[in-house]
């Protein structure tokens, strides 16, 4: 530190002072050269001027790019292979290995080449929002801990239950992705369905036979985080029912009910019906009204995965097309798809925000949570780790004083994931999110009716988001198939393989009724029409590419 700072320290007169990391070790920057490991505004400044420079230098050079390279797995260990560091490495040389090992070896995400995964390009505002909330380092646990992170994200939270039509009583919580979120929803299913919640005093015993009872309904286009939910949640994988599709890739509502109703007759107790909100294979969307009156029928929770649909709620055009979320018990989201937020960013919202809390509830002593005195009001009583009585408060998330997120779900320690949602909703609006969704949706459609005019080429699916799944199956010169089915299989893994090797465009293949098919999910807010035309091409170029060679 230098004298003058020393001095101004000097000059403000505080009744007590903590001694500096300097006081006590000295000047951390005399222990090498041209290192500076302080936290002095000068460094702060120096580092973070460079590193947006870097991200300018990552987001500029997208469009110059390979999008995918073809590196080998071991090809990119050896790149980073390296022991651990004896000795601190000077700070330019880190920026210039994010420029020359990081940066050609990723996949160029928010290319307008790109048109894989449901992974766009975050919104600038939220890429910095992170920096921001990295630097506050809260943990949005409990209110004690991060007071206003706490609040943003209750702020977050009832956006999205209004977005999507649920009650006052409603609430939830983010979590980093709609994995843990399903898992979640499938938690608070199965506590409904046995009575069960961590507020109560009573449970002691595990469930026993009655969980073994549980069944589960899902299509077969399902995530695959409910395989991972009815295992973690030490259910049989024969509980969850993998429930036919119908030619749209919709649950089969006929065959769900069939199943519900032999299921019953066998004596067991059907747990959860669970809709779809955009699937990730073709983005198709369940009938979720005739879901949410089957699950009333037959006391079911419903639960509604829309990690990937649901952004289309915020369309005024499209959003019918969710209709019937709002009456789901509980819905995923996944902001960091099509809110355009860097990941992480998932959430759970639930209908009865109390019955989530009650679900999670547990009173560890060094949170300091509040202590009720009044016994006459409502709610189970605790006995905490000493021996005194805990109250949970009644009043629920929206009257009572605090909110402690970890009282709401899965996790303990929380990032603060809900600031860069806050500042992108506040910055944008929702009618500009509306646009870009709805954007994304009419190109899809373009490239569909593009793949139609061509012969060779078969869609599948039904195009209704931004995925548009299509089949390459070349004729002949007197109009019959020139291949048969396995080998047109083969033909699009290869047309696949050398587009990505190629690098001048990045989609994925994914396997429909059987057969292989390509797979172009339409996702980011800076694409034109210019952009489906010249992946058109490079299709069309790279199929002819390869039956010159056959």
């Amino acid at each position: 530190m230098s004298p003058a700072r020393k001095d101004e320290k000097a000059a403000v007169g505080r009744p007590f002072s903590l001694p500096t990391a300097e006081d006590l070790l000295g000047d951390p920057r005399d222990d090498g050269p041209g290192l500076d490991y302080s936290l002095e505004e000068g460094s702060v400044r120096e580092m973070g001027y460079a590193f947006v420079d870097l991200i300018a230098e990552y987001l500029q050079g997208l469009e110059g790019r390979r999008v995918y390279g073809p590196m080998s797995p071991a090809g990119m260990d050896d790149i980073f292979a390296e022991d651990l560091p004896e000795e601190g490495t000077p700070f330019s040389e880190l920026v210039q290995d994010c420029r020359t090992r990081v940066f050609p070896n990723t996949m160029a995400i928010g290319s307008r080449r790109y048109f894989g995964m449901m992974n766009p390009g975050p919104l600038p505002v939220a890429i910095f929002a992170e920096a921001l909330a990295a630097a506050m380092n809260q943990n949005v646990a409990s209110w004690r801990h991060a007071p206003a992170g706490t609040a943003i994200e209750k702020r977050v939270v009832r956006w999205l239950c209004s977005l999507f039509g649920l009650p006052e009583g409603s609430f939830g919580t983010l979590t980093p992705g709609g994995s843990l979120a399903n898992i979640t929803g499938l938690k608070l299913a199965i506590n409904r369905s046995l009575g069960r919640d961590l507020s109560r005093v009573d449970i002691q015993e595990p469930p026993g036979p009655e969980m073994d009872k549980l069944t589960f309904y899902v299509s077969s286009q399902g995530h695959y985080s409910f395989d991972k939910a009815i295992d973690l949640l030490g259910l049989g994988r024969s509980q969850l029912r993998k429930i036919p599709q119908d030619q749209i890739f919709r649950i089969d509502i006929e065959a769900l009910e069939a199943s519900i109703r032999q299921d019953l007759e066998m004596g067991l107790q059907p747990c959860c019906i669970i809709g779809i909100g955009g699937c990730t294979n073709t983005g198709s969307i369940d009938k979720l009204e005739k879901l949410a009156e089957l699950s009333q029928r037959y006391g079911c929770w419903f639960h509604v995965d829309a990690a990937y649909g649901g952004a289309v709620i915020l369309s005024e055009m499209y959003g019918p097309m969710l209709r019937g979320i709002e009456l789901a018990d509980s819905i995923t989201v996944d902001p960091h798809k099509w809110f355009y937020m860097p990941f992480e960013s998932g959430g759970i919202l639930v209908r009865d925000g109390d019955f989530l809390r009650k679900s999670f509830l547990v009173h560890p002593e060094y949170y300091m949570e509040k202590v009720l005195q009044d016994d006459s009001e409502q709610g189970e009583t605790t006995t905490n780790g000493q021996g005194r009585r805990v109250i949970p408060d009644p009043r629920g998330f929206h009257r009572g004083d605090k909110v402690n997120f970890f009282q709401y779900g899965i996790q303990g320690s929380r990032r603060q994931n809900a600031l860069k949602l806050w500042l992108a909703f506040k910055m944008v609006g929702r009618r500009q999110y509306a646009a870009w969704v709805e954007k994304d949706i009419e190109l899809a459609r373009i490239l569909a009716a593009r793949m139609r005019r061509m012969e060779d080429f078969r869609i599948l699916g039904p195009n209704t988001l931004g995925v548009c799944n299509f089949r390459w199956e070349p004729l002949g010169p007197d109009g019959t198939p020139r291949f048969n089915l396995v080998e047109n299989d083969q033909l699009n893994r290869e047309l696949q393989e050398v587009v990505e090797r190629d690098g001048d465009a990045w989609f994925s293949y994914t396997v429909l009724d059987g057969r292989v098919s390509l797979r172009v999910n339409v996702e980011n807010r800076c694409m034109e029409q210019s952009d489906i035309e010249r992946l058109v091409q490079v299709i069309c170029h790279t199929a002819d590419k390869i039956l010159a060679a056959k």
